[in-house]
């Protein structure tokens, strides 16, 4: 999945500088289209990318987004990433958000960082969250811990990786998942949380038989599961969501369809409503990664 990806103030910005640094590719290409939008020079500065997807923002963003758009890059949906307790960036949003729609017909996602919430605030936060929900068609939200920078590259890197299919190796998986899948797990009301996790494998199963190894791979496959529920982006009634989606990311033999149909299983007895859709993405790596999304959210647990 192809991204025009825009991070808008200085925390978005280094995280897009990270996925433009250190992000997938396909054939070669780049999955993520980066641009940086900023308001401070110095800032601009600091930004690791090429100077024409650094763009200075003084008062409108519609130069920015003509910048954006005019590079004549095959994208198949539009990322915006931003932190809420950066007025600048939460304020340009609004406006790109709303001028992305009018521009293009891809599906625009925002994903925010929500600073620690303490009493004073909780009504501006949740007033900065209602007002960009109703501009974009899906919006992730991310705690503002120390350590979401890493969970949003690995999880959204992963994420764009889903249908994609390397010519050289000729590799697609069991069950495979495009870009409508995702959309189509993500659209819809409230907002969307992704459930992380990753086990390394082992080097060797030396002795092992073909059926004590599928039942390896399956419980790892569950123990997975049971660790990315509870490592979310940020805590929220997963119990309520609408939809969700299962992608497990690994070697082709290290992920059973019985693993998978587990899985899915256990994410339908959340509630009785919820719509699960699932895949795998067969890649050449050391580790089993899984990604849940939930959508359709109300609730923060604060």
């Amino acid at each position: 999945m192809r991204l025009l990806t825009l991070g808008i103030g200085i925390r978005g910005a280094k995280i897009v500088e990270m996925l433009s640094r250190k992000g997938p590719k396909v054939n070669k290409i780049p999955l993520f289209k980066p641009f940086v939008l900023l308001n401070d020079v110095d800032a601009l500065k600091s930004i690791a990318l090429p100077e024409d997807r650094k763009i200075f923002i003084l008062n409108d963003s519609t130069g920015a987004i003509a910048s954006a758009t005019n590079l004549h890059e095959i994208s198949e949906g539009n990322l915006i990433i931003i932190s809420f307790e950066d007025e600048f960036a939460y304020k340009t949003a609004l406006e790109v958000v709303g001028k992305l729609k009018e521009m293009t017909e891809e599906y625009t996602v925002v994903v925010g960082i929500v600073p620690k919430i303490v009493a004073p605030n909780i009504i501006e936060i949740k007033e900065k969250i209602r007002n960009i929900r109703e501009l974009c068609d899906v919006l992730f939200l991310f705690s503002g811990t120390f350590q979401t920078d890493e969970f949003m590259f690995k999880s959204l890197s992963l994420l764009a990786l889903a249908g994609e299919v390397d010519l050289k190796r000729r590799e697609a998986g069991e069950v495979v998942i495009d870009t409508s899948d995702i959309f189509n797990s993500l659209k819809g009301e409230g907002f969307s949380v992704i459930g992380y996790a990753e086990r390394n494998l082992p080097f060797y199963y030396f002795g092992r038989s073909r059926s004590e190894l599928k039942a390896l791979r399956t419980r790892r496959m569950l123990d997975l599961l049971n660790e990315a529920m509870k490592n979310l982006s940020i805590e929220a009634e997963i119990s309520e969501a609408k939809s969700a989606l299962i992608l497990f990311a690994s070697k082709a033999e290290e992920i059973t369809m019985e693993g998978i149909f587990s899985a899915v299983s256990r994410i339908e007895k959340l509630n009785d409503n919820i719509v699960v859709r699932y895949g795998d993405c067969p890649m050449k790596t050391n580790k089993l990664h899984l990604i849940l999304l939930f959508s359709g959210i109300k609730k923060l647990i604060l």
